[in-house]
This record gives structure tokens, C-alpha cells and sequence, in this order.
């Protein structure tokens, strides 16, 4: 039975509760002390609750939707699964409250204080939480999209997981905070402060990240495609693997910032600052460089300054941002079916089992006639091993591998040879020799019994400046005026030259 919306004792609340009523809809019981009281369940939804001391008491599955709770006091409270929609908690004490499952959705809670509370799993989408304390609170996997945490005090707290979609973070303290894993798509954190903040596998697509001070910040593996980080601090922060697809980065300080593998691709870094980076394996291109400023990076695998890489003018720093992956492209000239698809995973497979710079699966396109695959190389030096790998189960794979050992064989001859051809002739005879030990039986028989691998193909690398090497083109490659011999593709290598030497070698070494 519902309660008048007439003032009452606190006494006389917990008298009716004792005697099983649940629901005081509407009542009002301003300035009273609840503190201790056992009340889960209880239904409490409009009710004026102003300055009530309800420190540890128990409103666990409490039923609190638009109820007035401004300036009370809820320290250590149990509010766990408490519905609390549209409630009002401005200026509430709520240090180590325990809000688990809650649900807070379009709830004001302007400067409460909610010290080390535990909101994990908590909805508090649309909420407003503007300018409260939050430091070392739990919010795990919370729902908080939409919700207004402007210049809030987040330092320390753990978001692991949490949707912030929309979120407006302007100017908040997330020192140190636990982001791994949130969604941050299109959040608003203009000034907010990051500094070693685990950003880890995060989606900050769209995210408004300018003058943000990310220093020290983990953003491993993050995505920030789309991302606005003009004049942001990222100095010393980690961004190795993450995705920087159209991100602006006008003026944003990315001095010693690990960038290793990073993939950055159409992005503004007019201005920015790159001294010091670490940046081996990294893949950009089509990158904006006006004024950029780079003296030196670090390619060193493992940043040890092994291996730095000094920049005298702005036009160098310009070509080493702009340069495309090295890859291996083999056209095959016949429609991939289901069934070769799995032929040819399954021989992949089989050939990165045995040989570990062949681990990546290759770009499939497809068009009705011919099948493209394409292969990213970490490093030019790989490009004719993977090239060999690649096409290992073609029948054609056989006069790719004898042009590759005649090429090999030449330039062993040659006196002087640089260091990037050295490795690449150790990398295909590694290839060569793996696949030779382990042999492949097996996998050999199935693949020669495929009329897919027996098609003819067309191989071309592809170097960091954009230069292209055409390794080998079957002659029937295109031709359709004859059927194939039971249904088999006739191999005729030979009628096409090979590449030469020196035009490979200076594929391999285009600035020598």
C-alpha cells in the first residue's frame, strides 16, 4: 500500500517496514538519520530524502526513481541493482557506496562524492556526474553513454571495459585511470588529463582528444580512426599496433612515444613533434608533414637506439612517413571457389606452421575470373621469401623458385653487396630449406590434385618507395580461348624473361 506524500519520522517508516510495507512512494523525510537501516527492496520512488543520513544502510533492489537525495548522505550505502533513474544526488555523499548493477540512467549527481564507490556494471547513460568525485571509484563494464563527466575527478579509478560513447569528459582528471578495453566512440575530452592512463585496446573512433595530456598513456593496440589530437601531449605514451586511420595530430607532441607497428594512414601530423619515436614496424603513408618536426627515430625492434634513423631535412621526414607496406602480390587467373578457399587455407596454414614469417593470412580480392592475393611484409628483406611461401602450392611456384635461385646464385658472385640483399637471400634460403627438411608430403598431393593451384599466375613485388618488380607472369596468364587439357592449366614457364639482377637489386635497394 502506497504512503502518503505527507511528512513522517523516520521511526515511523521503519516501523511500517517492519511490518512489511514496501512501498512510501512519495514521501517526504527531509533531514532524518536512516543510518544502519535495513531497507532492500523498498519502494521510495519520488521521495524526498534532502541532507537524510542513510550512511550504510541497505536499499539493495530499492526502487528510487526520481527521488530527491540532494546533499544526504549514503557513505558505504548498499544501493546494489537499486533502480535510480531520473534521481537526483547532487553534492550526496557516496564514498564507497556500493551501486553494482544500479541503474542511474538521466540521474544527477553533480559534484557528489564517490570515493572508491563501486559502480561496476552500473547504467548510468545520460547521467550527470559533472564536476564529482570519482577518484579510485570501480565502474567497470558501466554504462555510460551520454553521460556528462565534465572536469570530474576520475584519478585511479577503473573504467575496464565501460561504454562511454558520447560521454562528455571536458577538462576530467583520469590520471592514472583503467580505460582497457572502453568505448570512448565520439566521447568529448578536449583538455581532459590522461597521463598514464590505460587506454589499451580501446575504441576512441571519433573521440575529441585536443589538448588532452596524454603523457605516459597507454594506447596499445587502441583504435583512434577518425580521432581529433591536435595539440595533445603524447609524449612517452605507448601507441604500438594502434590504428591511426584519418587522425589529426596538427601540433601534438609525440616526442618518445612508441609507434611500433603502429598503422597510420591519411593522417594530419602537420606540425607535430616526432623526435625520439620509436617506429619500427610501423606502416604510414598518405600522411600530412607539413612542419613537422623529427630530428631522429628509434627502428631499433626492441629501442635500444640500435638502429636510429636521422632526418636533416623536412622532405626526409616526409618520404619516410609516406611510404607504403612492402607486399607480395600473386594474381591468380581463375575465380576462387569454397572449395579452393579452404584448399588454399589449408595450405597456408600448413606453410606458416613451418615457416613463421609466413603466420599472416593475405588480402583476398576476387573478381569473376581472377583471384588477388596479397601479402604484407614486415620489411623488404622478406619480400622473396614470402613471395616463394606465397606461391609454393601453385604448380607455377616451381619457376618462381628456380628464378629466385638463379637470382640468389648471381648475386652471391658479386663482391659487394649490401646488407638488406644479404638478408633477403638468407630469409628465401631459410624458406627454401624449411620447407625442403619438413617436405610437405602430404600437403604436395592434395594441392597438385586442385585444378585452382594449377591455374597460371602472376607475381609482383612491391617496395617501400612504390616500385614494382614483376618476378614472374605465366604466358597463358589471361588466355581463354583454349580449354584447359582435363582440366588442368598447362605450365609453360620460360617464354617470359625473368627479372635481371641488377634490376632486382636495385629494387631491393632504391636509394643506393
Amino acid at each position: 500500500m502506497s504512503s502518503s506524500s505527507s511528512s513522517t519520522t523516520a521511526e515511523s517508516l521503519l516501523s511500517k517496514y517492519a511490518q512489511g510495507t514496501r512501498d512510501f512512494s512519495g514521501i517526504t523525510l527531509n533531514e532524518c538519520t536512516l543510518s544502519g537501516a535495513k531497507l532492500p527492496h523498498i519502494i521510495l520512488q519520488q521521495a524526498s530524502l534532502k541532507v537524510v543520513n542513510l550512511s550504510t544502510a541497505n536499499l539493495s533492489y530499492g526502487n528510487l526513481q526520481q527521488a530527491v537525495l540532494n546533499v544526504s548522505r549514503l557513505s558505504g550505502a548498499n544501493l546494489s541493482q537499486a533502480q535510480l533513474q531520473q534521481a537526483q544526488l547532487n553534492v550526496a555523499n557516496l564514498i564507497r557506496a556500493v551501486l553494482v548493477g544500479a541503474n542511474l540512467s538521466e540521474a544527477s549527481l553533480i559534484r557528489a562524492e564517490l570515493l572508491r564507490a563501486d559502480l561496476s556494471n552500473a547504467t548510468l547513460t545520460r547521467a550527470n556526474l559533472q564536476e564529482a568525485d570519482l577518484r579510485e571509484a570501480r565502474l567497470r563494464w558501466a554504462r555510460l553513454s551520454g553521460a556528462n563527466l565534465s572536469q570530474c575527478d576520475l584519478r585511479d579509478s577503473s573504467l575496464l571495459g565501460a561504454n562511454l560513447s558520447s560521454a562528455q569528459l571536458y577538462s576530467a582528471s583520469l590520471n592514472g585511470a583503467v580505460l582497457s578495453g572502453a568505448i570512448l566512440l565520439r566521447a568529448e575530452l578536449r583538455h581532459a588529463n590522461l597521463q598514464s592512463a590505460d587506454l589499451s585496446g580501446a575504441n576512441l573512433r571519433g573521440a575529441n582528444l585536443r589538448w588532452a595530456d596524454l603523457s605516459g598513456a597507454n594506447l596499445q593496440e587502441a583504435d583512434l580512426t577518425d580521432a581529433k589530437l591536435s595539440g595533445a601531449n603524447l609524449m612517452g605514451a605507448r601507441l604500438d599496433g594502434a590504428t591511426l586511420e584519418n587522425t589529426t595530430l596538427v601540433h601534438a607532441d609525440l616526442s618518445r612515444t612508441n609507434l611500433q607497428g603502429v598503422h597510420c594512414v591519411g593522417s594530419d601530423l602537420s606540425g607535430a613533434t616526432l623526435t625520439g619515436a620509436l617506429m619500427s614496424g610501423a606502416i604510414c603513408y598518405d600522411v600530412r608533414t607539413a612542419e613537422t618536426v623529427c630530428e631522429w627515430i628509434d627502428l631499433s625492434p626492441y629501442g635500444d637506439h640500435s638502429q636510429l634513423r636521422h632526418f636533416n631535412y623536412a622532405a626526409d621526414i616526409h618520404t619516410f612517413l609516406n611510404h607504403r607496406p612492402p607486399r607480395v602480390q600473386v594474381v591468380v587467373d581463375l575465380a576462387l571457389t569454397q572449395a579452393a578457399h579452404t584448399a588454399l587455407a589449408t595450405a597456408y596454414e600448413q606453410i606458416g606452421q613451418t615457416v613463421t614469417m609466413f603466420s599472416r593470412p593475405p588480402h583476398i580480392e576476387m573478381s569473376h575470373r581472377r583471384t588477388m592475393l596479397t601479402f604484407i611484409a614486415q620489411e623488404e628483406a622478406s619480400l622473396a621469401a614470402i613471395s616463394y611461401l606465397a606461391t609454393w602450392p601453385f604448380h607455377d611456384g616451381t619457376a618462381i623458385q628456380m628464378t629466385l635461385s638463379d637470382l640468389i646464385d648471381q648475386g652471391l658472385e658479386r663482391p659487394i653487396r649490401s646488407s638488406v640483399q644479404d638478408d633477403a637471400h638468407q630469409k628465401l634460403y631459410e624458406a627454401m630449406t624449411r620447407l625442403e627438411t619438413e617436405k610437405l608430403q602430404s600437403l604436395r598431393q592434395q594441392v597438385d590434385e586442385h585444378p585452382f593451384f594449377a591455374a597460371p599466375i602472376q607475381a609482383k613485388l612491391s617496395n617501400q618507395s612504390g616500385q614494382t618488380l614483376e618476378l614472374y607472369h605465366n604466358p597463358r596468364f589471361g588466355v581463354r580461348n583454349l580449354p584447359p587439357s582435363d582440366g588442368f592449366f598447362p605450365v609453360q614457364p620460360g617464354y617470359l624473361p625473368s627479372p635481371q639482377l641488377d634490376e632486382y637489386l636495385a629494387f631491393l635497394s632504391p636509394s643506393s
